[in-house]
């Protein structure tokens, strides 16, 4: 019975003797938790799509870079363009020197955010004037985008656009 009590009463000092320090780990993990305030994230991911979305329209992508990742990835039509770089020299930038206008209408953007990262749904209607013929070009088009939030900016790592003619 004495050794039991002994052990008892070790136990007993053991897991107090514990109680505090773990508190502490508590508070201490408490402390370096980082609150997000969700509005404010949410409208700084509507911002970046916002820029990317004005800088089309201007048809000068050059402040565009920023926006993106290095490696980042961009899917059009159904067709892998590579980074952001490669879509500019190979595909957008190109085909923007051809235009006259480029305009976005009926812009309607969601947002789903689980930090870092931010999920984007835009649908809108682009249209292009031409500046050859002045012909136009109305398509109806919705995209995706993954954004990741790096040194305290958001800069989008994938995106995946698609269109179709307005009927």
């Amino acid at each position: 019975m004495k050794n039991f009590l002994c052990l008892l009463t070790a136990l007993i000092l053991a897991s107090s003797c514990n109680s505090p320090t773990s508190d502490k780990n508590q508070k201490t993990e408490m402390k370096q938790e980082e609150v997000i305030d969700l509005v404010s994230e949410v409208n700084a991911v509507k911002k970046v799509m916002k820029t990317y979305k004005e800088t089309l329209e201007s048809l000068d992508v050059t402040d565009s870079y920023a926006l993106f990742i290095e490696d980042s990835e961009v899917l059009e039509q159904g067709k892998i363009e590579g980074t952001y770089r490669d879509y500019i020299a190979n595909h957008i930038g190109p085909e923007l020197g051809h235009f006259e206008s480029f305009t976005f209408s009926e812009y309607e953007i969601s947002v789903v955010l689980d930090m870092p990262y931010a999920f984007t749904t835009e649908s809108y209607i682009y249209n292009i004037v031409l500046k050859e013929d002045g012909r136009k070009v109305e398509r109806k088009a919705t995209a995706t985008s993954i954004l990741k939030k790096m040194d305290d900016e958001w800069k989008i790592i994938k995106t995946h656009s698609s269109s179709r003619s307005v009927k």
